[in-house]
């Protein structure tokens, strides 16, 4: 049977579209690490030798490259050809960047955390190559960082949260964030203040209300007021234990529902 083949294109915008001939039949992959290239919602850089994508699923994958190929974010066309639709790390695989080629290598499935470590670190990228703009002449503005649903989550959309020993689980409105109901939130060390505290808030690191795991990203408890009637059943947190704790990572909470 002649193989068919996937042309994932990808817009100036960065917005994906997809040209695809699939069978219509029930798609059963070739191998259990292929990733079903019909559909592709995301494509992330950070290093020239690989990129990282999200399948339809949600499952996120990274593509290794036979050689550097950088410029995968910046590009007007991407196309991703693989036989069927299928991309497996087969010798006939390739992305094509603007016209120029490049070889798949390898096609590994990566967790929530990894994915969102390239899609963070490919922002941070693009954010520091982006032109200053010169606003009537009166200053340098550089483009700020806006960050993505894939690692973010924005403070006004908490609904709730818990603590665990990995660190934190965060509700959040679908809605607002790509999709994604709940994220893990990691923190630098254990952080003891949150077994017991009443209340807490998320931080922003830049100030633009959003959680990534930017430096200066933090959550910050508080202890029970004067007069809290709760003074009388618990005791109050000791002091040291009072204050605040940093982020580290933050990722969509693979194991939870999502809506």
């Amino acid at each position: 049977m002649t193989d068919q083949y996937v042309r994932l294109v990808l817009a100036a915008s960065l917005g994906l579209a997809l040209a695809a001939t699939a069978s219509a039949q029930q798609r059963t992959p070739p191998a259990p690490h292929c990733m079903d290239a019909v559909g592709v919602q995301e494509v992330e850089q950070a290093s020239p030798r690989s990129i990282a994508l999200r399948a339809a699923s949600g499952q996120a994958y990274r593509i290794d490259f036979s050689e550097d190929c950088p410029g995968v974010r910046a590009a007007t066309t991407l196309k991703l050809e693989a036989p069927a639709g299928w991309a497996c790390g087969r010798p006939s695989e390739r992305v094509v960047v603007d016209g120029r080629s490049c070889a798949v290598s390898a096609v590994t499935p990566v967790q929530n955390r990894d994915y969102a470590s390239v899609a963070r670190d490919s922002d941070r990228l693009r954010t520091a190559t982006l032109p200053t703009m010169t606003i009537r002449e009166r200053k340098e503005v550089r483009r700020s960082f806006g960050g993505s649903p894939s690692y973010c989550f924005a403070t006004r959309n908490v609904r709730a949260w818990s603590s665990d020993p990995q660190g934190m689980l965060v509700e959040t409105n679908p809605r607002r964030n790509g999709g994604h109901r709940y994220y893990r939130v990691e923190l630098g060390s254990h952080c003891r203040q949150l077994d017991r505290a009443p209340q807490l808030s998320f931080h922003s690191g830049l100030q633009n209300g959003l959680i990534c795991g930017n430096p200066g990203d933090r959550v910050t408890t508080a202890g029970f007021e004067a007069g809290d009637l709760r003074h009388d059943g618990i005791a109050p947190l000791p002091q040291y234990t009072r204050g605040s704790c940093t982020i580290q990572a933050v990722y969509p909470a693979s194991g939870q529902a999502s809506n």
